[in-house]
């Protein structure tokens, strides 16, 4: 895996707050190799809308908690503008996406990150952007 920065897809986090071996031990080894990785903060409201919906307040603790060691990334202007134009170029190719994923993919692109994510086939619509899969082998 390359050791890039990394910008975690919210299956990703899912994947990690449930304890899935594989992506516990890629995030330690970013860690310790790279330093703490981002999400956006469209994952940020995806996974938090997801567990108050649930109700349990000790896996909101633990997200919270989670939060604290990840860098957060907002949707600053660069990030609008470079989502609009993936937006734009990707109906135009009759490829459309989701304007929550665009947004994550324009965070990472945005921010010179590697987007980690389990919804490869999904992402690989946008040329530019780099990818890993921290669940399953490359």
């Amino acid at each position: 895996m390359t050791r890039k920065r990394a910008l975690l897809d919210t299956n990703i986090l899912t994947a990690f707050l449930k304890g899935r071996a594989r992506v516990v031990a890629q995030m330690e080894q970013h860690l310790d190799s790279v330093g703490r990785p981002s999400i956006s903060i469209i994952t940020y409201y995806e996974l938090l809308r997801g567990l108050k919906e649930l109700g349990s307040a000790r896996r909101l603790t633990e997200f919270e908690e989670l939060v604290d060691h990840l860098h957060v990334r907002l949707v600053a202007l660069r990030v609008a503008e470079m989502a609009s134009d993936l937006y734009v170029e990707l109906r135009q190719r009759g490829q459309p996406l989701e304007d929550a994923d665009i947004l994550i993919a324009a965070t990472a692109l945005a921010y010179d990150l590697v987007l980690v994510t389990d919804n490869e086939q999904h992402f690989q619509r946008i040329k530019k952007l780099k990818l890993e899969n921290w669940l399953h082998e490359s």
